[in-house]
């Protein structure tokens, strides 16, 4: 069985980093700090890939409110008016 070197993070921290990694709003002050703090080259790798990730998405999304204003105006207009079939609140009873 190969030894794990002291730079190469183990399976579990892996997993902690993706647990921690999809947690809204903590997701990028975790990438901010290991990419500054991380002693394994392939973490501060990860997370410098997961910022511009971060950054290229949130560009996007809002070039799309700016290019489409009146699609995403017109679509919430239209969820604003959905007509519920069940008032919320109210049993429907099984048969």
């Amino acid at each position: 069985m190969a030894k794990l070197s002291k730079k190469q993070p183990s399976i579990l921290n892996w997993m902690g980093t993706l647990f921690l990694y999809g947690i809204p709003g903590v997701n990028l002050i975790f990438l901010i700090v290991s990419a500054i703090f991380a002693k394994s080259a392939s973490k501060r790798s990860f997370a410098i890939a997961g910022i511009l990730l971060i950054v290229v998405l949130a560009v996007l999304v809002f070039a799309a409110f700016a290019i489409f204003p009146d699609f995403f105006n017109r679509l919430t207009e239209a969820m604003r008016n959905v007509v519920h079939p069940v008032p919320v609140g109210e049993v429907i009873p099984v048969a």
